[in-house]
């Protein structure tokens, strides 16, 4: 899943236990392994390497990391902004991003395993593996799938919640 889906999801998750930081940090990280057992698309990068044989200790400082920084960044983001626009109030804005911050953080510390490939991050990354979908779905399917899962979980939070 791309970082916005993974947001609005911990976003959902933590707007259901605003007063429970260590509970909501718990459960939108699972929601990483969960959702991403869900056939998806995820967006090409140039220079990060994910596959399992991937070594990033060599990472070039040049146009195509840049490149890839960029798109993780903006999709980070929107996912933060889209989280804080559908669920937070006030007073739970904190909770809110902590938990979009948590659903979004098992890929960031792939990056890190391929950079640093020591535990506790190896047995992480073998988790997150065995959960993740084998089967990619092409661009116009993965995004629309993705949009509609997260624009899903939203409703049912908003409504239900």
């Amino acid at each position: 899943m791309i970082l916005s889906t993974h947001a609005v999801v911990g976003g959902a998750i933590a707007s259901l236990f605003p007063s429970h930081p260590v509970l909501v940090t718990v459960t939108a990280f699972a929601s990483h392994f969960a959702i991403d057992a869900i056939p998806h698309w995820d967006y090409p990068l140039r220079a990060i390497k994910l596959k399992r044989d991937a070594n990033n200790r060599g990472l070039l400082v040049d146009p195509r990391l840049f490149y890839d920084l960029a798109l993780i960044g903006f999709d980070a983001c929107v996912g933060l902004l889209m989280t804080i626009w559908l669920f937070a109030t006030p007073a739970t804005t904190g909770v809110i991003v902590l938990g979009a911050i948590a659903g979004m953080s098992p890929d960031p510390l792939r990056v890190a395993h391929r950079m640093f490939p020591k535990q506790p991050l190896t047995t992480l990354q073998r988790f997150h593996r065995w959960a993740h979908t084998k089967r990619t779905l092409s661009w116009p399917l993965g995004i629309s799938s993705q949009a509609f899962f997260a624009a899903s979980v939203s409703w049912i939070v908003l409504t239900v919640g």
